[in-house]
């Protein structure tokens, strides 16, 4: 008697069972569902949880430019004299820079000097293909940060564009691995556009301009810092895609430069 009650319930079961065949899909297909949300929300919490380092931790400056002091176009310095004692210097007192000794130097790599748009530096076919960018650390009326240098076009300008406010000192020497970044107080950059020198040429690649006008611009402020009693080095081995990384340079222009420069030990 108890056998066939056995049997019955068993028979019952199974046809319960063989009536919601859809039963096993649909729960397969829910616990396909929950993992995957899961997934994503453990994805989003571990991008949102990823920490930025503090050197390279940005905010962006306000966009109004910054006018600088008027260069001076006379001093107690012969050409002479700073052709002769011109040098490369690496090690700087861990000083503040004025923002005239500044305003003085991007002045000697770019300033306008004419009312036709002629600079301190020479360019084929008038073409000023080159910027200038400050990266400032230790800058007396500046915020840490990155800026451009407008050097005006017909007329002189003579100001700052900033960019961002972020403290770079560290992250650049460790990126460039040159005992010159370890104390400098500012670095400039300068870049150049193959192609706005390609346009001046027809469209025909003038590369070389481009470089030779950097070379120019370099020994500008190589002569400029021995005239404000400053020290700097033009550094050239380093990898562009670091240092593209830690600074906002256009891709359309080429790095050419990293300038530190400060008051030498």
């Amino acid at each position: 008697m108890k056998l066939t009650a056995q049997k019955k319930e068993i028979t019952k079961l199974l046809s319960t069972l063989s009536g919601r065949h859809w039963l096993v899909p649909m729960m397969t297909a829910l616990l396909v569902l929950i993992l995957t949300i899961a997934a994503v929300v453990l994805t989003k919490n571990a991008q949102n949880s990823k920490v930025v380092p503090s050197s390279q931790t940005a905010t962006i400056l306000p966009s109004e430019s910054i006018s600088l002091p008027k260069p001076d176009l006379r001093s107690g310095n012969s050409i002479e004299a700073v052709l002769k004692n011109r040098r490369s210097r690496r090690d700087y007192q861990d000083s503040s820079l004025s923002l005239k000794q500044v305003s003085q130097m991007l002045w000697a790599a770019q300033g306008v000097t004419v009312d036709w748009g002629g600079r301190t530096t020479p360019s084929a076919k008038s073409t000023y293909p080159l910027s200038v960018y400050l990266i400032a650390s230790k800058v007396e009326g500046l915020d840490p940060g990155e800026y451009q240098y407008i050097p005006g076009d017909r007329s002189p300008v003579h100001a700052l564009n900033p960019i961002k406010k972020v403290e770079l000192q560290k992250a650049l020497y460790e990126a460039v691995n040159e005992s010159s970044f370890k104390s400098a107080p500012a670095v400039l950059i300068i870049t150049g556009s193959m192609g706005k020198m390609a346009e001046a040429y027809g469209g025909l690649p003038h590369d070389k301009e481009v470089y030779l006008e950097a070379g120019h611009a370099a020994q500008n402020l190589y002569l400029q810092a021995e005239s404000l009693h400053l020290g700097m080095v033009t550094i050239t081995s380093f990898s562009d895609i670091k240092v593209k990384d830690l600074v906002t340079i256009p891709s359309s222009e080429t790095l050419i430069y990293l300038i530190p420069f400060g008051i030498p030990k």
